[in-house]
């Protein structure tokens, strides 16, 4: 799973450069691209996180989904909105490691 979770940070951070530098209308499609991967990892994130059922790890997974969805959307309407997916992207990657460090 970790490896899963590395690769959705990495999709934040590429996104949130990509909407930093990349001004709209052109930005759509580097988002979208790498919100449907986002999406598919996020899924086998969740996948992972329901088989041995861990909740805080699967509750973040499932954010994780509906975040790379929010940034597909947010390349077409805000630049604001597609930089904050994208970090929020990332958060979602770390927090259950920070979750497990905590207990």
């Amino acid at each position: 799973m970790t490896g899963l979770r590395v690769t959705l940070g990495l999709i934040g951070a590429v996104a949130t450069v990509a909407g930093l530098l990349i001004g709209r209308p052109t930005v759509f499609f580097p988002l979208a691209v790498l919100g449907i991967v986002a999406f598919v990892v996020a899924a086998g994130c969740l996948a992972g996180d329901l088989l041995p059922l861990r909740p805080a790890h699967a509750a973040t997974s499932a954010l994780a989904l509906v975040d790379a969805v929010l940034l597909v959307v947010a390349g077409q309407s805000s630049r604001l909105l597609a930089v904050v997916a994208a970090l929020a992207l990332v958060a979602l990657s770390a927090a259950p490691r920070l979750i497990h460090a905590r207990a």
